[in-house]
């Protein structure tokens, strides 16, 4: 029942976000945010990452990102731009790069790199993790959307956003 009622909460969790992302943003014309939502599902699959927290899905870590969601904006080649923050923990946070159908070129995480401390075992579970303490910009890709351009559009975002130095790039599957 337990496992049941977490599920339950990350998922009104991520349609809350999808919620204050369409109403908080003025391109809402432009770009169908469900339609969003479904593509990072899509491309990420059953990927599992430690980004704001271990071995968690990638796509729900993204939708924990745009929790406070920043207005969306129109890059110059037609793109969009969606981003925000974490919930609780503003210094991590997602963009992802979308067509004006809602379908992910590429997406991103300013995040710690937290991970299990084998050395915090007798630890409660939360308390157990560690992260790391500079921030960076990890971006992720499809082979056919690993641009340079956008991964620079991702970049400019995370120095304005989290001023970060640091990037790294996982290219998806």
């Amino acid at each position: 029942m337990l496992s049941t009622r977490k599920n339950t909460g990350i998922l009104s969790g991520i349609l809350f976000a999808l919620a204050a992302l369409t109403t908080a943003n003025g391109a809402t014309d432009s770009v169908s945010l469900p339609a969003v939502f479904k593509s990072v599902r899509y491309e990420f699959g059953s990927m599992r990452g430690s980004y704001f927290v271990p071995d968690k899905p990638v796509s729900e870590q993204i939708m924990m990102g745009l929790g406070i969601p920043n207005p969306t904006s129109q890059l110059a080649d037609g793109n969009y731009l969606v981003s925000g923050c974490r919930p609780h923990s503003c210094d991590e946070k997602a963009a992802a790069i979308v067509t004006p159908a809602g379908a992910m070129l590429v997406a991103g995480l300013i995040n710690f790199r937290c991970r299990r401390d084998a050395t915090k075992q007798n630890l409660a579970p939360a308390r157990a993790v560690s992260c790391d303490h500079d921030p960076r910009l990890t971006v992720f890709a499809k082979q056919k959307n690993d641009q340079p351009v956008l991964t620079q559009e991702l970049q400019d975002w995370a120095m304005r956003e989290g001023h970060v130095h640091t990037t790294e790039t996982q290219v998806l599957p």
